[in-house]
């Protein structure tokens, strides 16, 4: 089943005030922080100008009258982030000229953007690129995140930190009969048990692009452009 989280039912949910939904809203802006520190990064801000702005842009975000503009937006969760976020940049350096590396950013609301009409209009193509290679390689690494939680949950922390050398992004793993050794378990065993980590690695991947689309035919859409993009990146 396409989950009930995607990003389109949360914004439109978060407007009535459901709490359930508000509350996976703001997961989805946590899994999105570092993605946008990094894009920014790459556009000239220091490390402090971007921990500020992209907090700062997420608080605004979930008060503000911006999200009656998401239904109409349509599509992945992360392109409307990264429009509403270089519409913010893009005002900001109008009103001023300190948004230069270690100077101070002037913030701009956007409850204001809203009222002057903000439109979200196309994301420049290097820009959205150098974006969504971040998007990726964070999505990855929260994905390996949650799958070593379910492992050390069960006791079993130190067969995932053997075992891990298996998972995409990963350095080349171990021979199984290396690893046979140092666990004490069977190499037939150690294939069983592989086979399951790559199957729970995917579901959870899969899972997790879901909550950022807006209808399920684009789950495979975004899965291939996410391993195009950490193909790209090796």
């Amino acid at each position: 089943m396409f989950p009930q989280t995607n990003w389109t039912q949360v914004a439109q949910a978060t407007l009535s005030g459901d709490t359930a939904s508000r509350r996976a809203l703001e997961q989805m802006c946590r899994d999105y922080r570092l993605p946008l520190v990094q894009f920014l990064r790459s556009r000239g801000y220091d490390e402090l100008a971007c921990e500020d702005l992209v907090q700062d842009f997420f608080l605004q975000l979930l008060v503000s009258k911006a999200w009656k503009r998401a239904d109409q937006a349509r599509g992945r969760f992360r392109s409307f982030l990264l429009g509403a976020l270089m519409h913010v940049i893009a005002h900001s350096r109008e009103k001023a000229e300190a948004t230069k590396r270690g100077g101070q950013i002037e913030h701009v609301h956007l409850d204001l953007l809203e009222d002057q009409g903000l439109q979200l209009g196309a994301v420049p193509a290097e820009a959205e690129r150098s974006f969504d290679s971040e998007w990726a390689y964070s999505l990855v690494k929260n994905t390996l995140h949650a799958l070593g939680g379910e492992f050390i949950r069960e006791g079993r922390e130190d067969e995932f930190l053997a075992l891990r050398g298996f998972l995409p992004g990963m350095e080349a793993p171990p021979s199984y009969e290396s690893l046979s050794i140092q666990l004490g378990q069977p190499v037939t065993a150690l294939r069983t048990n592989v086979h399951r980590m790559r199957l729970r690695f995917r579901e959870l991947l899969r899972s997790a692009v879901a909550r950022t689309v807006s209808a399920p035919h684009e789950v495979d859409e975004e899965l291939a452009y996410l391993r195009m993009l950490l193909t790209e990146g090796n």
